[in-house]
């Protein structure tokens, strides 16, 4: 298999339009794991409501599981859980407010020969496509990874996908896709704002420079100490 698409939930309505989008790729050969991010028992009828309304048609391909542990963590122990379940040659993160942006991006996806891949996405109606990639430039939906050169860490830390691409920076070489935008990240889904509010981006603006700044710091300190 040659994708797995990971995608944790709190079931918002935009989760249909993500469906959609997956199950129009010209490109089959992926398996799409759901996490819905609260326990079984303490989904709200609304939220029973969506998930019923993705299950038609049924999709072999498609299965859902739910993250009974108790966290606060923006879908990072979601992502983490499901890395143990997934199949596929590479892992693609979608969050539940995003969508694919044509029916050929997993095609475009398939030129992908190293360990992992950063591509443009449009972010907010804007082209966004930072390189080199990394804290404060890199989010989910903005890179496909190898699934045996990295785990989702199971982090309550607001940047853990940042520090997660800078562990693949320092240890992977990565390819750089020239292409149109493959994901579109909405700012708002059914009048409702996105995780990445103007706050959140401000705010991993700031904790992405300072995780740099310490990264930076803790290497010059170890180099110091082996001379």
């Amino acid at each position: 298999m040659r994708y797995s698409i990971i995608t944790p939930t709190i079931c918002r309505e935009s989760l249909l339009r993500l469906f959609l989008s997956i199950d129009g790729q010209t490109q089959s050969d992926w398996e799409h794991l759901v996490v819905i991010d609260t326990p079984h028992h303490s989904l709200t009828r609304d939220q029973r409501k969506i998930i019923e309304s993705t299950l038609i048609p049924p999709r072999a391909n498609r299965s859902f599981s739910y993250c009974e542990r108790k966290h606060n963590n923006y879908g990072h122990t979601c992502r983490h859980q499901a890395w143990e379940r997934a199949k596929g040659d590479y892992i693609l993160y979608l969050d539940d407010d995003d969508y694919l942006a044509h029916h050929e991006a997993l095609s475009v996806l398939d030129s992908v020969v190293e360990a992992w891949a950063v591509f443009p996405v449009l972010r907010h109606g804007q082209l966004f496509f930072n390189l080199p990639p990394g804290t404060a430039r890199t989010g989910t939906g903005m890179f496909i990874h190898k699934r045996e050169i990295g785990k989702w860490p199971d982090s309550n830390a607001y940047e853990a996908d940042g520090l997660f691409v800078e562990g693949l920076l320092q240890k992977y070489r990565y390819q750089a896709l020239d292409c149109p935008p493959l994901v579109i990240q909405p700012k708002s889904s059914f009048g409702i704002s996105n995780a990445e509010s103007w706050y959140g981006d401000k705010a991993a603006k700031v904790i992405g420079r300072w995780e740099l700044y310490r990264h930076r710091l803790k290497n010059r300190i170890a180099g110091s100490r082996t001379k």
